[in-house]
């Protein structure tokens, strides 16, 4: 079989998301990863727009396959490189859950921070006010309750949901903190992610990149 083709650039909360995914399912040596930077606009270039009309990544490649949405991308790495079910559960009911954390990731908490995110970076908002950051807590709010019920987002165990969602986390909380008195089992979430022995590479060397970034727009 060949070696699916990652286009990726961690700065990007969903392609960490998914290097997350690579790294807990150990299958580093079986993807290509391809370089796409993004603040050089290498993804409006017209090869890479043929790839994904939507020119954004990640993108995943493997033979004729095309897939241009993180949380595919996960499921499927999942499917053809998982063992018993490895981080996306094979029981009906908690695949379930796994794919409903998903679903709020990619259209409430990814949503949410996107808008502010790009928003700061394009400085289209200077100033952050309560109505930029009340939809961002509100998710985070929504976030509480899963994790009151669980120790990780869809369960009492790891799975790939947590890693989508800590990459956003990690991003939007550079400028929306989370609270331990009124988020309290997030953080502690948040803090046993960052344990995690692959975190820190696969995650936070993009979200300091993009801390860099973010910081030098804002001092102009």
């Amino acid at each position: 079989m060949s070696k699916p083709v990652l286009y990726y650039d961690d700065i990007s909360p969903p392609v960490r998301g998914v290097l997350l995914t690579v790294a807990a399912l150990g299958i580093k040596d079986q993807v290509e990863l391809k370089l796409v930077r993004l603040f050089e606009r290498e993804h409006l270039l017209e090869d890479f727009v043929k790839l994904n009309p939507l020119h954004a990544v990640p993108v995943l490649k493997h033979d004729d396959l095309v897939l241009t949405d993180s949380h595919a991308i996960i499921m499927y790495l999942c499917d053809i490189f998982g063992q018993d079910g490895d981080f996306s559960l094979k029981d009906p009911k908690q695949r379930a859950r796994v794919h409903n954390r998903l679903c709020f990731n990619n259209a409430v908490l990814f949503q949410r921070e996107s808008i502010v995110m790009r928003g700061l970076i394009n400085r289209s908002i200077v100033t952050l006010e309560d109505h930029h950051l009340k939809p961002v807590q509100e998710a985070y709010d929504c976030l509480e309750v899963y994790l009151t019920n669980s120790k990780f987002v869809a369960c009492d165990q790891l799975t790939v949901a947590d890693f989508p969602i800590v990459a956003c986390m990690s991003t939007v909380g550079m400028v929306c903190p989370l609270s331990t008195s009124r988020w309290p089992k997030t953080a502690a979430w948040f803090e046993t992610m960052k344990q995690l022995p692959y975190y820190q590479q696969a995650n936070q060397v993009g979200v300091d990149k993009l801390k860099e970034r973010l910081h030098a727009v804002m001092k102009k």
